[in-house]
């Protein structure tokens, strides 16, 4: 099962004896995440100050010894009671390693994924705090464990943030690692209302998962129903975790989760006769209609229409179909309608970006630029990290001949794009 950020049970067997990730020797998988990028890293505070606390007791139990041994000697008893699986023993020798060498990235990792796989999470965290704070080549192993050490103590912000760093920085060689942290980070978003975020990394999770079975891809995706139930919840818009599901859920979810997975795959003859499935099995499921409707907008924007509209019959206070219905009533030119449902959508969550920025482009459509502007400055306000809403703000300012300002947002709009674009890549 996944993580749940709700009733955190035991991690995915992937994680099981973390300290030897990869089937030669534990010491194999830190020389390659070193290796692997030079990326520089900005001291996360919170986590930092749980660190020194680890430190300084480790510290004090090394002035306690009576005769206290070099830092090598240490280091090399740590390595040889890990590669032994005497785990306490390694625990213990190199917390006192690290106390003696608090620079040491590779003992600090060694520490956290021993205490990990023990369930000491809080020290686990504090060691992997520590760890991403001093290794400057590739920290985002670390955050990706610092994130599972957070979901288990059930610190969900903390988590996702941590979980999304270490994605951004990169994960490290170990595709199973990849695979699960992008899984767990995917229904974290999901929990979050984050949708959009957790369909990119689930879809990243199922290309991988894909490459490393060229024999039988889709069949190797399809038997992960970790990953069919996420990419279910993330399409339909459930807001839930997997493990929050009730029984009579799961075949739903995980149908349209299939039906996710063929997209994520690029079969898209094969996912259109999914969701037509699904649509008939579940009419009058809440959010069926509107991934439908999100597939057919390429293809057959006419019939997405008919689909938002359906799935806005079934749950009236959906505002995401509200949004898309906006948006393509203003790519045919209906502003007056669009209008409508991007205010109705506005007014549903008022802290969505994406209804101001819809409300803003119709009003400008129409040749209301004041209005237009009040709505899409609210949305670079609300999302200012959005590409979209700095172009479309761009557009308005220049509409208004405010030139100077345009010119601003449009460079901003540059530089988020790259900033996405790389992302993405």
């Amino acid at each position: 099962m996944l993580l749940n950020p709700h009733t955190c049970g035991s991690l995915e067997p992937t994680f099981t004896n973390c300290a030897k990730m990869t089937p030669v020797n534990p010491r194999i998988l830190l020389v390659l995440v070193l290796a692997s990028f030079g990326t520089a890293l900005l001291e996360p505070a919170s986590w930092m100050s749980a660190a020194k606390s680890f430190l300084l007791a480790e510290r004090q139990d090394t002035r306690g010894s009576t005769n206290p041994e070099s830092f090598e000697k240490l280091a090399d008893r740590a390595r040889a009671a890990m590669d032994a699986d005497r785990v306490p023993e390694a625990i213990r020798l190199y917390g006192r390693a690290t106390a003696l060498r608090p620079d040491w990235p590779e003992g600090w990792w060694h520490l956290g994924t021993l205490l990990f796989d023990a369930s000491r999470f809080r020290e686990a965290r504090d060691a992997f705090a520590h760890f991403v704070t001093t290794e400057k080549k590739q920290p985002g192993p670390g955050f990706g464990m610092l994130g599972l050490c957070e979901l288990q103590l059930k610190d969900y912000p903390k988590a996702l943030a941590a979980l999304e760093r270490g994605i951004r920085l990169g994960l490290g060689p170990d595709p199973a690692f990849n695979r699960s942290v992008l899984i767990q980070d995917g229904a974290l978003n999901s929990s979050f209302c984050k949708f959009e975020i957790a369909l990119k990394r689930l879809t990243l999770a199922a290309n991988e998962i894909a490459a490393a079975h060229p024999e039988a891809p889709k069949d190797a995706v399809f038997a992960d129903t970790d990953l069919l139930e996420a990419f279910g919840i993330a399409a339909l818009h459930l807001a839930k975790n997997p493990a929050d599901l009730p029984a009579a859920k799961i075949t739903l979810v995980r149908r349209a989760g299939r039906a996710q997975a063929y997209i994520a795959l690029q079969d898209l003859v094969t996912a259109k006769i999914e969701f037509q499935q699904l649509v008939a099995l579940y009419p009058s499921e809440p959010g069926v209609h509107y991934m439908f409707g999100v597939f057919l907008l390429k293809e057959d924007p006419a019939r997405a229409v008919d689909e938002f509209k359906r799935e806005i019959e079934i749950s009236p206070s959906q505002n995401a179909a509200r949004i898309q219905l906006a948006f393509e009533l203003l790519r045919t030119a209906d502003y007056d309608q669009g209008l409508k449902y991007a205010r109705e959508a506005k007014a549903l969550a008022p802290q969505n970006f994406a209804a101001h920025v819809a409300c803003g482009r119709l009003w400008l459509a129409l040749g209301k630029t004041d209005r237009a502007l009040q709505e899409l400055r609210l949305g670079v306000k609300l999302a200012p990290g959005s590409p979209d809403a700095h172009f479309a703000l761009s557009r308005a300012l220049s509409e208004a001949g405010l030139e100077k300002d345009a010119a601003h947002e449009r460079a901003e709009f540059e530089r988020l794009k790259a900033l996405v674009d790389a992302a993405d890549h």
